[in-house]
């Protein structure tokens, strides 16, 4: 019975395995072909690129419709630049698709450049090099190359020679003056720039501040002063001058409110006053600190702000005859201070430090500004539109008032150094870096 048993059972078995074969799908006598049925673009098109630098990840989505085959595909590439690179870092299977994932270096002097890339799944590369594959698909990325701080002058480096200041007199005209240098002037908005006669014969100026289009204060050798009464084509010795402080670039910043009533701040945080045109100085805003002032600036005629070393922010609202310091918790030294109106103002220094206050100077809160070295210049136009630049040519950018900032340029790209940053306007900004003046146009990021 049992033998009966094990027989029948067996007969069974063999039958469960005949239903179940007869319902599972037959193998296809030939694989279906694998073709690249479209591309499309998941990330990295349209990027801002720097010059000789690979952009970010490129993403691309590459539909097949042969979903279980994820063997890699044959690429190539064509480029309107003789030198662009494609790298591929990966391929890898995702249901129907295949993810691609590369980096692209643009030709750096190609503005607008673009790449074809092209995919096969029945092509090698040498065929899609040479022409003869038909059987591919394309899809063209795009990018911008970022433009690079440039020089519009550079000055003769036989001897000392060292651009100190740079200031606009209005539109058109600008002038800068330096150690060795003479004094270098633009006419024509700072497109050229032409060397003239230095201020006085040993050839060396620090600081040159305007009152108006035509009257300019030069600071020179161990703080003594020149005048110019015509927007600086000549200069003139002060007569009956006394330096506001003892030593060679004692003074780190003047202010002239006129020809007479001039302000300075400087070595070991004094603040001086002269109504006389410089033969007598009031000193009674000084500070007990063993670092300097770096930066002064007004709101007005009688609210001034001066800004130092290690944090120091002090205010005057009586036109200098008693100032107050400002307490900010931090340590980064100060080197520049700034007001858009007589509420909302900005100090910046040290390590990208920045900081905003919106009462006048009584609060202050930091802000981050997209910069890592010290910040040398801020200024703002309509609408909240304002720009920041670093010593080590950053920039960035705010169209909220200052409450937020965007880096859009980064350090050490055609600068590495500079000593002072005007900002002409919301299209162009110029700098100073040793024998050389250099500019940015921010219309061609």
């Amino acid at each position: 019975m049992s033998r009966i048993f094990r027989s029948l059972l067996f007969v069974i078995c063999i039958i469960c395995i005949a239903a179940c074969k007869k319902n599972e799908p037959s193998p296809p006598d030939i694989a279906p072909d694998r073709n690249v049925k479209g591309i499309e673009i998941v990330r990295g098109n349209n990027q801002l690129a720097y010059k000789e630098e690979f952009l970010d990840t490129i993403v691309l989505r590459i539909k097949m419709d042969a979903s279980y085959d994820g063997s890699p595909l044959a690429y190539d590439e064509k480029s309107n630049g003789p030198y662009d690179t494609f790298r591929l870092y990966s391929q890898v299977k995702s249901g129907g698709n295949m993810i691609i994932k590369g980096s692209w270096l643009p030709y750096p002097n190609v503005e607008n450049p673009t790449i074809k890339l092209y995919f096969s799944a029945h092509c090698n590369a040498k065929d899609m090099t040479s022409g003869t594959c038909k059987a591919m698909d394309s899809v063209v990325l795009s990018a911008r190359v970022r433009k690079p701080w440039k020089s519009v002058y550079y000055g003769s480096q036989n001897g000392y020679n060292v651009l100190q200041d740079l200031q606009f007199i209005d539109e058109y005209n600008g002038i800068a003056v330096g150690e060795g240098s003479g004094v270098i002037r633009t006419a024509d908005g700072g497109k050229t720039w032409l060397k003239g006669e230095p201020v006085r014969v040993d050839n060396s100026a620090y600081i040159i501040s305007f009152s108006s289009r035509d009257t300019a204060l030069v600071n020179i050798v161990n703080n003594y002063a020149y005048f110019t009464y015509d927007g600086g084509k000549t200069f003139f010795q002060a007569n009956n001058w006394t330096p506001p402080f003892i030593g060679h670039q004692s003074s780190s910043s003047y202010y002239l409110q006129s020809r007479n009533t001039i302000y300075s701040v400087g070595l070991q945080g004094n603040i001086a006053k002269t109504v006389d045109g410089g033969q007598t100085w009031n000193k009674s805003g000084s500070f007990n600190i063993q670092n300097r002032l770096y930066d002064l600036t007004h709101i007005g005629s009688d609210t001034l702000f001066t800004c130092g070393a290690v944090g120091f922010i002090a205010r005057t609202t009586d036109a200098g005859r008693t100032w107050k310091q400002l307490p900010v918790q931090i340590n980064n030294n100060l080197n520049k201070i700034y007001f858009i109106n007589s509420s909302t103002g900005f100090v910046a220094g040290q390590n990208g430090m920045l900081m905003r206050t919106t009462d006048g100077g009584e609060h202050w809160e930091k802000i981050t500004s997209g910069a890592g070295f010290p910040i040398i210049a801020i200024r703002f136009f309509e609408k909240g539109h304002g720009f920041l630049v670093s010593s080590g040519g950053e920039i960035s950018e705010s169209r909220d008032n200052g409450v937020s900032w965007t880096q859009i340029m980064r350090s050490n790209y055609g600068v590495y150094d500079l000593r002072k940053a005007v900002i002409k306007d919301e299209t162009t900004i110029y700098g100073l870096q040793q024998s050389s003046i250099l500019t940015y146009d921010l219309l061609k990021p």
